[in-house]
């Protein structure tokens, strides 16, 4: 079968003039939220030239699967195992035909700033934001992840793109739709991205948000809840603890929450409760105790 690359690439990109193919991937969450790269990403991203990461990888491995398929560039997100941190920048500079793209995750690396940017639903901040990181960089491409939601769009100049992701953007959703993306490059600078969904190869994947409508109504729409409403209460609660949030504490936590999340992921289950995840929680013998407790009496409280 004709690979996607040669099969969806625009009539004004002949392949005589074709400096590129770049295949983009990114929030990736391996091994937390996925067990592995589907097959399906395979197919998607074959003979592209260069594949661009934007991050959230979680474990370096994920660089060595995809080096089968063309050299890969990444960035570090803000949700990355001790090792990719270590080893991946903030962001990439990356020059194609004489056109300069700009890869970063697309995150605040300040949290506080992260955690103020969340708050504000405005699209136009946040779009604003990547185009200026762009500009200063040079670049009039930008290609970034973080957000789970797959786009492309001119912001003043700059071309912003998202491939969008593979796995959820956390715990208490599902990623409706994975998608990839295709940047075709032209010998003379010009761009053109394709967006692509894993379930359905067939034909390009055209990303549609009402811009007006805010951040938060596109991300559930590619986000939504897996959560039984009880449970969507305990979750919230459970963000602001900052014990949640400790290594020695929270990750054992998590490691069981993401353990039944997998089973709604994966169609077992219709909504994550309470019951599912304290079962997983009493389960695990490498949950420290005080974690434990402080969990169990969590899910304990009425927050209707």
């Amino acid at each position: 079968m004709t690979p996607p690359r040669d099969r969806f690439r625009p009539a004004a990109f002949p392949a005589e003039r074709l400096a590129a193919c770049i295949g983009l991937l990114g929030d990736t969450h391996l091994p937390d939220r996925a067990r592995a790269l589907p097959p399906a990403l395979f197919a998607a991203l074959a003979g592209v030239d260069l594949l661009l990461h934007t991050g959230d990888l979680s474990a370096l491995g994920v660089l060595d699967a995809l080096g089968r398929l063309a050299p890969v560039l990444a960035v570090q997100g803000n949700d990355e195992a001790a090792e990719a941190r270590q080893a991946l920048p903030l962001q990439q500079l990356v020059t194609v035909a004489g056109r300069r793209l700009l890869l970063t995750h697309g995150h605040a690396p300040d949290r506080r700033e992260e955690l103020a940017a969340r708050l504000d639903d405005r699209w136009g901040p946040k779009l604003a934001a990547r185009a200026a990181a762009g500009r200063r960089a040079g670049a009039t491409v930008v290609v970034f992840g973080h957000t789970h939601i797959p786009l492309a769009r001119d912001e003043g100049g700059v071309l912003l793109l998202n491939p969008g992701a593979l796995a959820a953007a956390s715990g208490a959703t599902r990623q409706r739709r994975r998608t990839v993306a295709l940047l075709y490059v032209r010998d003379d600078g010009a761009v053109a991205p394709v967006h692509l969904d894993l379930d359905d190869l067939a034909r390009p994947y055209a990303p549609r948000i009402a811009w007006a409508a805010g951040f938060r109504a596109a991300h559930r729409r590619y986000n939504p809840s897996i959560l039984a409403p009880a449970l969507a209460a305990d979750f919230a609660y459970l963000q602001a603890q900052p014990w949640w949030h400790l290594p020695d504490e929270g990750r054992p936590l998590w490691a069981a929450w993401y353990r039944a999340a997998r089973r709604c992921w994966a169609g077992e289950l219709p909504r994550l409760t309470r019951a599912d995840v304290l079962a997983e929680v009493r389960d695990d013998a490498a949950i420290p105790p005080l974690a434990r407790a402080r969990f169990e009496a969590a899910l304990a409280e009425d927050r209707a």
